[in-house]
């Protein structure tokens, strides 16, 4: 009788454990969509032509955007492998991730814009913050409303 209640306790944390562990994500969706969703064409359109940005760059930098987008996990992974906790880890650090991850736009936005030589200072700062806070909601549905105060402010 003892064995019988052994086995069906061993099957019960057995279940226990495998549902708890299905239920832990390896990455949050949110900001898998993000990494590589962040620069959508008609709001970096906008930021571009606010800052009188020539029409035809448009078009061959929204492409590079695309492809530079799509390094952003290896680009995290390569920014926190080596912190520990590490934050994009389990259990999600938002805040600290949020950061890495604007730190990563940032530079892909300025790699681009040095390709397409319009890296003047403020104009490719100014446009990415535009992007940014047009990109606010998104941000803020996927790692709270704290991530405002990482979001830049135009004046």
């Amino acid at each position: 009788m003892k064995a019988i209640h052994f086995v069906l306790f061993m099957a019960a944390m057995f279940i226990t454990m495998e549902k708890s562990s299905a239920v832990i994500p390896d990455q949050v969706p949110c900001v898998q969509e993000l990494e590589l969703n962040f620069f959508i064409e008609p709001i970096v359109n906008q930021g571009l032509s606010l800052y009188d940005i020539p029409q035809g760059l448009w078009s061959p930098i929204n492409l590079d955007l695309h492809s530079r987008n799509q390094t952003v996990p290896d680009r995290m992974k390569q920014r926190t492998a080596y912190m520990y906790p590490n934050p994009i880890e389990y259990p999600l650090q938002r805040i600290p991730t949020a950061k890495i991850l604007l730190a990563v736009f940032h530079e892909i936005f300025l790699e681009t814009m040095r390709n397409y030589q319009v890296n003047e200072q403020p104009s490719a700062d100014l446009i990415f913050d535009y992007i940014v806070g047009q990109q606010e909601g998104r941000l803020i549905n996927c790692f709270g409303p704290e991530v405002k105060e990482l979001i830049p402010r135009l004046q």
